[in-house]
């Protein structure tokens, strides 16, 4: 629910500060003329391609983010030697003309920056193949000289020549002689004979996706293998709600009404996503599969790919094919001793569809507790094998609002949250923990006191972080902390489970705890486990998938996974939401001829 959300600015930065000391300007200083001036001299760097003249424009931490500009992937760099090495290998294959500043817009007009007394501001620029846009940060260099240069720059690819989205339609079709649902079922047909891409998965990701794709003129066929779309979210525990805000977790060309919940229940999730399926004119395929083992054509360079379609097997050859099955796989359950002689049941945390089936029962959990205990089990054991990243969700939200608020379009959020890398935010984060653990004393010392060890994480740098990395370790707490701390949720710290007993768990240190359910709250494999099953060695070539590298950027998600033809949509509602465009364009790319595939 709440992947890769450190794709944010966060306003964190406005207490990181890159030079020792710092004079924040007047309320008169003249914004446009300091970014007017910054940026003439990287506009011409960039005409003679003057690698040195550019790199010297930067602080000597100052971070790079390039999506598609330079090179048909997603990168940052940090510090002159990375943007220096960079810029040397690629500034060559490209050339930047027609730069602009964005001094009309009102949302990226030259103004004060998340930094205290930076100035922040967008630009546009050309290429010979299609139109970027780009966001930067100055700061000076010290309190007196007048000398201002980049902490941060994002320079992305906005869209390809003659390759615009389509935009809204008349909705007159041939002189109104076909009705929209002729219209409709024609392009259905079309698109469902010989689709460009194939997507697997018709959630919140494949969804979006296929809106952005349709949009920018690319047949997509959407598979997904449960009967209804949204049936993934009504499958989860009834009290389940989204932890971001509807401004963060608002669905590509379509936002929530204006009476819309702040936070959106499981169930509006589901019925909103079956909804925008409808409305953004998608073609889906319910209960509807690949079959081991698609096959890639190198000569023709298109999938050989057997869909079972409700019991009907099919045969479809797409170009592409986008997993969009999230980045976790199926659920991971360890293997304890003496669990055929267990009396009671067991189930993982993703079986868990609501806690009344547990009434009156002594329940053992391994990790997640709230919702069973208050659906009437009769006590609840919280069996914590290692330290656990713990913050309020009124402390990460905190944090997001600043950021997707509800004053702000969300395309500016998303690219504004773009501009501010990753690693970036997680060194300031780490460099302000001891703040943001006085943020949630309270909560933390009751949790430490009942027995929970809790951390702000490895690092320190919280919840965000873990998100992306891991997708687990951490505790975004939304009530639960009240019924540990109160003591009604009891707590066993142990370093293991050394086997069941006919009525319960003995653990590691010769402990025994009674139980007639023990819920394995104990993660996910990772779907690349899953999808080896349908694909084959094809998985192995498209590498990893899920965390992020050493750049910070998400491992396989939306850029080339070394497989031609076959990508991973993963992440959040935000990622899926920025990121695909980011995929649409490569897959112009390579049809215009522009992006080479290989094995």
């Amino acid at each position: 629910m709440m992947m890769n959300t450190i794709k944010c600015r966060l306003d964190l930065l406005d207490t990181y500060v890159p030079t020792k000391s710092f004079t924040p300007f007047a309320m008169d200083q003249d914004f446009d003329r300091i970014a007017s001036s910054w940026f003439a001299q990287f506009s011409l760097s960039l005409r003679q391609q003057d690698v040195p003249g550019c790199v010297s424009l930067f602080h000597s931490s100052g971070w790079l983010r390039d999506l598609l500009v330079f090179t048909w992937n997603l990168r940052t760099l940090n510090g002159h030697d990375q943007i220096l090495n960079y810029l040397t290998s690629n500034m060559k294959l490209t050339t930047i003309s027609q730069l602009k500043l964005s001094s009309d817009d009102l949302y990226f007009k030259p103004s004060p920056g998340d930094l205290p007394g930076s100035i922040s501001s967008g630009f546009t620029f050309s290429t010979p193949i299609g139109i970027g846009r780009g966001l930067f940060t100055l700061t000076p260099t010290d309190p007196v000289s007048g000398i201002w240069k980049a902490f941060t720059l994002l320079m992305s690819l906005h869209s390809l020549n003659d390759y615009e989205p389509i935009g809204a339609e008349q909705g007159n079709y041939h002189g109104n002689a076909m009705c929209w649902s002729e219209v409709r079922e024609q392009r259905a047909r079309v698109i469902e004979a010989n689709p460009h891409v194939l997507i697997v998965g018709a959630g919140q990701n494949g969804l979006q996706v296929a809106a952005r794709f349709k949009q920018m003129g690319i047949p997509t066929l959407l598979i997904e293998k449960n009967k209804r779309i949204g049936d993934q979210w009504r499958k989860r525990y009834p009290s389940l709600t989204l932890h971001t805000t509807k401004e963060h977790h608002t669905m590509l060309y379509q936002p929530y009404p204006e009476t819309w919940p702040r936070y959106t229940p499981r169930d509006k999730v589901a019925d909103w996503l079956e909804q925008y399926a409808v409305s953004q004119d998608l073609v889906v395929w319910m209960q509807s599969q690949p079959l081991p083992t698609p096959s890639y054509d190198e000569q023709k360079k298109e999938w050989s790919v057997c869909i079972d379609r409700n019991g009907q097997i099919l045969t479809i050859h797409p170009k592409h094919i986008v997993l969009a099955t999230g980045t976790l796989g199926g659920a991971y359950t360890p293997s304890v001793e003496g669990h055929s002689i267990f009396n009671g049941y067991t189930l993982h945390s993703d079986s868990y569809t609501g806690g009344p089936q547990f009434y009156g029962k002594r329940v053992v959990v391994i990790s997640l507790a709230l919702d069973i205990h208050v659906r009437g089990a009769k006590s609840v054991t919280l069996l914590q094998r290692s330290s656990t990243c713990v913050q309020s969700s009124k402390t990460v939200v905190e944090m997001l609002d600043r950021v997707w608020a509800p004053d702000i379009p969300t395309e500016v959020a998303d690219y504004r949250a773009a501009g501010t890398p990753f690693n970036l935010i997680k060194q300031t984060l780490r460099e302000h923990k001891d703040e943001y653990w006085e943020k949630d004393k309270e909560l933390l010392e009751g949790l430490i006191k009942a027995g929970l060890n809790v951390d702000l994480g490895p690092d320190g740098s919280g919840i965000l972080p873990l998100v992306s990395e891991r997708g687990g370790g951490y505790w975004m707490d939304v009530g639960c902390a009240d019924y540990v701390i109160s003591g009604k949720i009891k707590v066993k710290s142990t370093s293991g489970i050394r086997k069941f007993t006919e009525t319960g768990l003995m653990l590691e240190d010769g402990t025994v705890l009674e139980a007639d359910v023990v819920v394995f709250a104990t993660g996910f494999v990772n779907i690349r486990t899953v999808m080896k099953e349908i694909f084959g060695d094809a998985i192995d070539k498209a590498g990893p998938v899920g965390g992020v590298d050493e750049e910070g950027e998400v491992k396989g998600a939306y850029r080339s996974t070394g497989h031609p033809g076959l990508w991973y949509a993963p992440g959040d509602f935000q990622l899926s939401r920025f990121g695909s465009r980011f995929l649409a364009i490569q897959l112009q790319a390579i049809e215009l001829g522009y992006m080479k595939q290989g094995i």
